[in-house]
């Protein structure tokens, strides 16, 4: 069996996919190194991997959260971690030397530390490919562009000062491999010039990877639920402490004929809310996976691991996008007709009372949007999720021994 290192970002929509792939790479007997903030200790560690934290100081989830509201804020934010964080990978995979090097799209301090030593590498996409994808964005990639220029020279300079360390080695923000898994189904991803061009066939889409015993665990009062219609509300965990938009969402549906379940995360004070409707359920954390196979809508800010989950169960959506990213995410999923989305223009996720309600009016009212959901959803199952994922890593591990094992031969011949 194989020692692999998995090197992470510590942001849950990056790290929730890869725990069902660590811990059944585990159980077929490999042994797994994973590198991530302390933060993400407790998240983690219970899959069984040696977790191994970054070196302090480190940003908050918060900090994180923050960035990646704008792209390039987070370039900023992941050309300082690259800076910080290559020292420490360089030293920590030439003294483990792993069989692989598994690493997220956005850890160069991976990549490099992969190519430095030549270690095979395989690339973890969370997200869609932005490369090639750009055109989806429309004008929202016009302003992330224009926003960027002031920061063009400091970009600059980071990237003089890291080839001066290391080499024609390093790249760009992101870098993929040989390998690329990409968690989502080929149906669900945007056409993509980059993936269907000269990197076709390094691109395998796996699916989401779902798998309720690697999330948090929580009680959720179950037997508050009174049978009628049941929408589900989630900012996810970046975008969650967005009070206007959960008292919009009071204003909207305190006399609605529906249940409602929002998840406000664990950093709101539900005593600021002010008063909270009869027919809502309010938590800071609940058991979304549970909750979306009940429930006949979903109010999502358009994380990618939400939006999955809730097609993966056949839920139409209301996407409200709170930054870039998810702008595109929310662009795909109404594209499939399984969803509406507001707020989409800037400043994101601004969205009224009277709009919430009019969108989940149509949502409901049309079984439409459930039956695209549901098509979207078997084709994300098929993919074949967290299984398919090891099934591919393994399948290169076994292609890179066979590798290994002609040129030891050949060179033995000599």
């Amino acid at each position: 069996m194989s020692k692999i290192a998995y090197i992470g970002l510590p942001a849950h929509g990056h790290t929730n996919p890869t725990l069902p792939v660590v811990q059944e790479l585990i159980q077929h007997g490999h042994d797994v190194l994973y590198y991530n903030a302390e933060s993400f200790r407790t998240k983690v560690a219970p899959t069984g991997v040696d977790f191994r934290a970054y070196p302090e100081p480190m940003p908050t989830e918060r900090e994180v959260a923050q960035a990646i509201r704008e792209l390039i804020d987070a370039s900023l934010l992941l050309s300082g971690l690259s800076e910080q964080l290559t020292p420490f990978m360089l030293a920590e995979i030439e003294r483990e030397r792993p069989d692989l090097i598994l690493y997220d799209t956005t850890a160069m301090w991976g990549y490099l530390a992969a190519r430095k030593y030549h270690i095979p590498h395989i690339c973890s996409v969370t997200h869609f490919v932005l490369n090639g994808s750009q055109g989806v964005l429309g004008r929202g990639f016009v302003r992330f562009l224009w926003s960027a220029i002031p920061h063009l020279p400091k970009l600059i300079r980071w990237k003089r000062r890291m080839k001066q360390r290391y080499g024609s080695i390093v790249g760009g923000i992101t870098e993929y491999a040989d390998l690329n898994l990409v968690f989502t189904s080929k149906e669900f991803h945007p056409a993509n010039i980059f993936i269907d061009g000269r990197w076709r066939g390094r691109f395998r889409f796996v699916g989401p990877s779902i798998k309720a015993s690697t999330r948090d665990k929580s009680d959720f009062p179950f037997e508050q639920l009174n049978g009628e219609r049941l929408v589900y509300i989630s900012l996810g965990t970046i975008n969650n402490l967005d009070l206007g938009f959960y008292r919009a969402a009071f204003a909207a549906f305190a006399d609605y004929p529906a249940q409602f379940i929002l998840s406000v995360g664990k950093n709101t004070d539900i005593a600021q809310l002010g008063e909270i409707p009869a027919n809502f359920i309010v938590r800071p954390y609940v058991p979304q996976l549970e909750i979306l196979q009940r429930v006949d809508a979903f109010i999502t800010h358009g994380g990618m691991n939400s939006v999955h989950e809730g097609l993966y169960y056949g839920v139409p959506e209301v996407v409200v996008p709170h930054q870039l990213e998810q702008l595109l995410n929310a662009k795909r999923v109404a594209a499939t007709g399984a969803s509406v989305v507001l707020g989409e223009q800037y400043p994101y996720g601004r969205v009224t009372a009277a709009e919430l309600r009019e969108e989940l009016n149509k949502v409901l009212a049309d079984s439409s949007y459930r039956q695209h959901a549901s098509q979207m959803g078997e084709t994300l199952k098929a993919a074949g999720g967290y299984l398919q994922a090891v099934a591919e890593i393994e399948g290169f591990l076994e292609t890179e021994y066979r590798v290994q094992s002609t040129a030891l031969q050949v060179l033995s011949a000599e």
